[in-house]
């Protein structure tokens, strides 16, 4: 199968690792349109109206069905007849048989509730570092819009996976994951403070500190704002716990007045 990579970057390679598919990485627009198509969902088709008004809007409706059609060429040319399929005369769409997309089989290990393969698909965000030349800002803005789902989705799987750690008391293993989840959606301070509980529940409460500090830092940075009085007060609990613990008679300090 060929293969196309679209999470943390963008890699298209042929099938038995004969290399990167060159001939189509360097015409941006027919790229472009592989992605759109790859990237279809369950209904695995798009209907051509709404892809040349996405990629040719500045053309009238013939010209811009010419454009899709020659791009259309291009792709069968360059990949292989049995890349593309059709349902009736308005629909296309990737041939799932030929192609496999990280990001679709992200998408279906979601569906699945296989959070493990979602997060080993999900090695950075949709087309990370990545500019496609030549395209509308339509496509542009949808494209933005699918890296804003993806990612969104992919903190929803880390929180998932958390859960199932805890169910089981793995906290070990909740931890990183409550790390990606935070990563993830940076903004989220019910996040933040679930990280917090779970790294303190683990007994390392000085990483919990460090979350709640880099949460705080991002805030100012980002907004110029704080944390809410509810993740401040998580904050001291975890902070008093600490000096209780240091205080403790076992703790063997203080140390005990000569008698």
């Amino acid at each position: 199968m060929i293969q196309l990579r679209l999470l943390g970057g963008l890699d298209l390679a042929e099938p038995h690792g004969r290399g990167e598919l060159r001939s189509v990485l360097v015409q941006p627009k027919r790229l472009a349109l592989l992605v759109y198509l790859a990237l279809a969902g369950d209904r695995r088709f798009r209907r051509r109206d709404t892809v040349v008004a996405l990629f040719w809007p500045e053309l009238d409706a013939e010209h811009a069905r010419g454009s899709l059609r020659q791009a259309l060429r291009f792709l069968r040319g360059e990949l292989g007849a049995e890349v593309l399929t059709s349902r009736g005369e308005e629909d296309v769409g990737v041939n799932r048989q030929v192609v496999e997309c990280d990001a679709a089989a992200f998408d279906q290990a979601c569906e699945t509730g296989d959070w493990a393969a979602a997060l080993a698909l999900y090695r950075g965000d949709l087309l990370t570092g990545v500019h496609i030349a030549d395209i509308s800002p339509e496509f542009e803005h949808w494209l933005d819009g699918e890296r804003g789902r993806l990612r969104r989705r992919a903190a929803a799987a880390a929180w998932s996976a958390v859960g199932e750690a805890e169910r089981t008391g793995d906290l070990v293993a909740a931890a990183p994951l409550a790390r990606l989840g935070v990563g993830l959606a940076p903004d989220d301070e019910a996040s933040v403070r679930r990280l917090m509980r779970i790294l303190d529940r683990k007994g390392d409460r000085a990483g919990a500190l460090r979350a709640y500090e880099s949460f705080r830092e991002h805030l100012a940075v980002a907004y110029q704002a704080v944390p809410s009085p509810e993740t401040e007060a998580l904050l001291a609990n975890i902070r008093a716990r600490d000096v209780r613990i240091w205080e403790s008679p076992l703790s063997g300090w203080p140390p005990a007045p000569p008698r």
